[in-house]
Order: C-alpha cells, then structure tokens, then sequence
C-alpha cells in the first residue's frame, strides 16, 4: 500500500496541473474575422491593415482610434489606449488584440501587434 505523503503528494500534483491547463486555456486568444470579433464574449485577435485616413491619436485620453480592414474587406473602430507604437505609421499589417464593446461600436484593444516593411525587403543578397 503505498504511503499517505504519496498519494498526498500525488494529489497536489494533480490539482496544480488542472490550474496551469486552465490558466493557459484562458490567456490563448484566437485569431478571428471582423464579423466573429463583434460577437465574441471572449479576448480575441483580428488582423488587417490601417484604413489611409483613419488613423486619429486623442492626447487627452492616451487613445489610439483607427479603422481596422480584414482581407475580405470588412471593417470597424478600433481604440486602443496607451502610447501609439513607434512604427504604427509605417505599418502594413496590424493585429488587435481585445474585445469589441458594442455600446461604444469599438473593438477596445489591449495590445496592438505592427508588422512593418523591412529595411531589407526587395533587396538581392550580396548588396
């Protein structure tokens, strides 16, 4: 029969790996279309580009508004609050990360993901 301090020691082992299963299936945010994202109850992760003309930075709020458009050509408001990433002017692909809040009609993101042209980018190896 094996020892009390095992079985113990078993269980405790146990329960801590159903808490880190669960944390990490809580913090994973998946990637979604414009449509899916105004639904969602859940965080979730929607990329597109930055509509020309869009892009407005309100220095009262710290907030970010732009107009996200996915590849099939939907689109909404995002607002993001805190610093506008440095290379957001430059960006040719964007992902929010967040929830979109209906009575505001703005996908409120809590982290902004830019993809930029490399300086390398065309370049032919060698130059």
């Amino acid at each position: 029969m094996p020892k009390k301090s095992y079985i113990i020691g078993a269980i405790v082992i146990i329960v801590a790996l159903i808490m880190a299963m669960h944390s990490f299936k809580s913090s994973l945010t998946s990637y979604v279309s414009v449509g899916e994202a105004k639904v969602s109850k859940r965080p979730v992760q929607v990329a597109g580009i930055v509509v020309g003309g869009s892009k407005r930075y309100d220095f009262k709020k710290n907030s970010l508004f732009f107009t996200l458009r996915e590849d099939g050509g939907d689109e909404m408001v995002v607002q993001y609050d805190g610093p506008k990433p440095a290379t957001f002017n430059d960006a040719t692909k964007v992902v929010a990360i967040g929830k979109y809040e209906p009575k505001k009609q703005v996908f409120a993101a809590r982290e902004l993901l830019v993809k930029c042209p490399t300086k390398y980018e065309g370049q032919v190896k060698g130059e």
